[in-house]
Formats: C-alpha cells, sequence, structure tokens
C-alpha cells in the first residue's frame, strides 16, 4: 500500500488593498518575517515559526469586503503569553481583543489587520 498524503502546512491567501502595507503590518505589529514581495507589489508572503500568510493586491471592492466582513484565520500557538505581550506592546492601529481564557477552553487575544482579516491566536488552556 502506498504511503498515505499528508498535509505539510495551510497558508491563508488574502486580498489586501496594498501588499506592502500589510506585510509591514505583520512584520511590525506580530512578530512574523518578510519571506518575499513581487517586484510590482502585486503578491508577498510572511511567516511566523514556519507558517506562511499570503497577500495579494487587489483593486477589487468586492473581494475587499469579503476579507474585511467574512475571513478570519485562527492562528494556534503554544506558549502565548509572549507573543500576547510582544503584540500588545507594539500597539496596533487595528483593533484587538485582549487575552483571554475562552468558554471552550482557549486562551486567545484577537487582532484585526489592516484590511480587516480577523486574526485569532489560540492556545488550549489547561
Amino acid at each position: 500500500m502506498p504511503p498515505k498524503a499528508k498535509v505539510a502546512s495551510i497558508s491563508p491567501i488574502l486580498a489586501v488593498r496594498d501588499v506592502m502595507v500589510s506585510v509591514a503590518f505583520y512584520v511590525r505589529y506580530l512578530n512574523f518575517s518578510k519571506v518575499f514581495v513581487m517586484e510590482d507589489h502585486s503578491y508577498g508572503v510572511v511567516e511566523l515559526d514556519g507558517q506562511t500568510i499570503h497577500f495579494v493586491r487587489t483593486e477589487d471592492m468586492a473581494a475587499l469586503r469579503a476579507t474585511r466582513s467574512r475571513v478570519a484565520v485562527y492562528i494556534a500557538v503554544r506558549n502565548i503569553d509572549p507573543l500576547w505581550h510582544k503584540v500588545y506592546g507594539a500597539g496596533p492601529p487595528t483593533q484587538i481583543r485582549s487575552l483571554e481564557t475562552k468558554p471552550w477552553g482557549m486562551r486567545e487575544f484577537h487582532v484585526m489587520d489592516p484590511d480587516g482579516c480577523l486574526l485569532r491566536f489560540g492556545e488550549e488552556h489547561g
């Protein structure tokens, strides 16, 4: 029997107004590193602990509305407190929700990115 395929990672691709603004936000406020930005700034990639988020520039208002109102990215982490302190200390200019323990047993904090995508960082509690 051949070996079963196994997912190595999943990388969301987010529609954004400005790739450079998105890359800068994720690097400055969320501890990501810049991996790649196309010369024409139409596509970019950031990375955190081997996991990537991709950005594609668009002027399509429907795509941007979808990112703002219907897209969330859940980022599961271990040892969430140092990341929370880094993000909180960096003071993102967007909406954030403080680290708290949720009724479903996760410790989470939330950050809205510049295009309105909700980033939920969480760690299993207990």
